[in-house]
């Protein structure tokens, strides 16, 4: 695959031909075999029989995933339930739920009651209760702290901080899952994860024992590329930059040009927010990684580790954004800004160029401005001629876990066993519910409403910055598509097949393109080497430790503080217990490495 793709809009295939509406069959109760005894039962016994797939369609009605009816429709094709599901009593779960701007629902939808809410409610007999949610880390720290404070912890907690995961588990808050994982994860689950050996398990097991689930992100999930705005570049007679140099003369002239949509002199060269290490949207990683660092790593250096943030080899990068910055190819306030809050800058046309992973082909500028094309390249070159990006451990540090006590440990595991089954096989044609995440449009195609239901659903599979259990999943499910699905003759393809491989926005199939693209260049990923619990003294200082550099750094970009007080802050960080992390971290790399 080349270094740049750009898809053209194009309007959906019309099919001529329509394909045999599929129609659910009631099961029918097991025979005996002709001549055999059948075993007594006993009333409990006969209701606690398996619901078969085919016998789902009728417990859910319109919650019922696919759509079966429409000619160019498709069937989805559900697990059987689990022995004893639904529950005979009702089960209730509170839960803590990470939300954002992305977080979306159909009219009248909230996160207690939607689409996966409501087939969960009557395939298994449990309601999740929100006891409360969060937005950004900093709310998520403080709702989490007050509550281990308290002691009035939820039943399910999503995405735990790692530090103040350390703390629960110092004050035997947690439950302890390493017994309920071997008794209740399905055979498929411990078979994906063993393959990974104890990688699992880094953040949420202590002295031996797991007090968590860890959330799972596919396989260089938040590996950024560059995305920009095709349409602008054909204007202006740009071409996909290679270097930091043409991305730099590339921005500064849509600044110049003043090209987007907002009010004049509000064009952004290039996005970005306060998250400068390395985020998920509008990331400024590959420009640190092409220097050889990244802010929050931490990296060899000759017997142990060093932290990335204190390097000299920081310096550089940083007289450059702050030189950028002086040019306005960022907007002026974007320290101030949340990832999930900037990315309204791509939405309004005001900004077109963006290190993002394969999710920045935005599809609201899209929806806004239909001249709007995306295309994406691989990351510039420094000026050594070396390109490096932030990649992580897949098996996530924010672990998923049950406050002490908590009695229905088992139902989250049968849940998860299930959806497994449900979203990791291609060939149940799980895309979600019509009318909620896509729209039937013309009776033969459908679009996306832009709506995702992963925020809806409760972890480790699903929850607002995804989750799964195979790392495999995403690029799997890709080549899935473009390869089987491709081969399919155009006139023969349902209506989500040809909106994955024919979609107008050009948003869909960009973003299984890029993915594998990033697939195929993870080797310009580099990870920290630090991976493992926090260290006694990053419990208790590294969030000041944290504000201390974000502070400097930040201030120097935009030039609050001078470049030369980056030597101080160095200082200042030692001083206040960067100097005992140190120590610590390297007295673990020392039996570690």
């Amino acid at each position: 695959m080349s270094d740049r793709i750009a898809l053209s809009r194009r309007q959906f295939l019309h099919l001529s031909s329509a394909l045999a509406v599929t129609s659910w069959v009631a099961a029918c109760a097991p025979t005996a075999a002709p001549g055999a005894t059948p075993p007594p039962t006993t009333g409990s016994e006969a209701a606690a029989a398996p619901v078969t797939s085919a016998q789902i369609p009728a417990l859910l009605g319109p919650d019922m995933p696919g759509s079966p009816t429409h000619a160019k429709g498709w069937t989805t094709v559900m697990p059987d339930l689990p022995a004893g599901a639904p529950a005979q009593e009702p089960i209730e779960i509170s839960v803590t739920r990470r939300v954002d701007a992305q977080t979306k629902f159909a009219q009248g939808d909230t996160l207690e009651n939607n689409p996966w809410s409501r087939m969960i409610q009557k395939l298994f007999g449990v309601t999740f209760s929100v006891a409360w949610t969060w937005a950004t880390t900093d709310e998520a720290n403080s709702k989490y702290n007050l509550a281990m404070a308290s002691g009035d912890l939820p039943d399910y907690l999503e995405t735990v901080p790692l530090t103040i995961f350390v703390k629960m588990v110092e004050a035997g808050l947690l439950e302890d899952v390493t017994d309920a994982f071997e008794s209740y994860a399905s055979p498929r689950w411990k078979e994906t994860w063993a393959e990974y050996g104890d990688l699992p398990w880094t953040w949420c097991r202590v002295d031996g024992r797991a007090y968590g689930i860890p959330r799972v992100e596919d396989l260089a999930h938040n590996d950024t590329i560059l995305w920009f705005r095709q349409d602008w570049f054909d204007q202006l007679g740009l071409e996909a930059p290679i270097t930091l140099d043409e991305l730099h003369a590339a921005a500064k002239a849509i600044v110049d040009a003043d090209i987007g949509s907002g009010a004049p002199g509000t064009t952004i060269g290039l996005l970005a927010n306060k998250d400068y290490a390395h985020t998920w949207y509008g990331s400024l990683d590959p420009i640190w990684g092409a220097y050889g660092i990244i802010p929050d790593h931490w990296s060899v250096e000759g017997d142990g580790l060093m932290f990335d943030g204190i390097r000299p080899q920081m310096k550089e990068p940083l007289a450059l954004l702050n030189q950028w910055y002086q040019e306005g190819i960022f907007r002026k306030d974007f320290f101030t800004m949340e990832t999930s809050i900037s990315i309204q800058d791509l939405a309004s046309g005001q900004c077109g160029v963006h290190f993002t992973p394969s999710w920045g082909a935005n599809l609201d500028a899209v929806n806004n401005d239909p001249a709007t094309r995306w295309a994406f390249a691989g990351i510039p070159a420094g000026p050594s001629g070396s390109k490096a990006r932030h990649t992580e451990n897949n098996f996530r540090e924010e672990s998923f876990c049950f406050r002490k006590g908590m009695p229905h440990v088992d139902t989250i595991f049968e849940i998860t066993n299930w959806t497994q089954e449900l979203t990791e096989d291609f060939d149940r044609r799980f895309h979600g519910w019509e009318s909620y995440t896509y729209e039937w449009q013309d009776g033969d195609t459908v679009v996306s409403t832009g709506i995702g239901w992963m925020p809806w659903a409760i972890g480790p599979i699903g929850t607002r910055g995804s989750g799964m259990i195979d790392p495999r999943l995403i690029g799997n499910q890709y080549r899935h598509q473009l390869e089987d699905w491709g081969a399919i003759p155009e006139d023969q393809r349902d209506a989500w097949q040809t909106l994955q491989l024919e979609d107008p926005t050009g948003v869909a199939i960009l973003g299984q393109q890029s993915r594998l693209f990033i697939l195929e260049t993870a080797g310009e990923g580099i990870m920290t080497e630090l991976q493992r619990l926090p260290t006694p003294t990053m419990v208790d200082r590294w969030v000041d430790l944290d504000k201390v550099m974000d502070e400097a750094i930040l201030g120097m970009i935009i030039g609050e503080r001078p470049l030369d007080s980056f030597d101080a802050m160095v200082g200042q960080w030692l001083s206040m217990g960067g100097e005992q992390v140190t120590a610590e971290v390297n007295e673990w790399w020392a039996g570690h490495a």
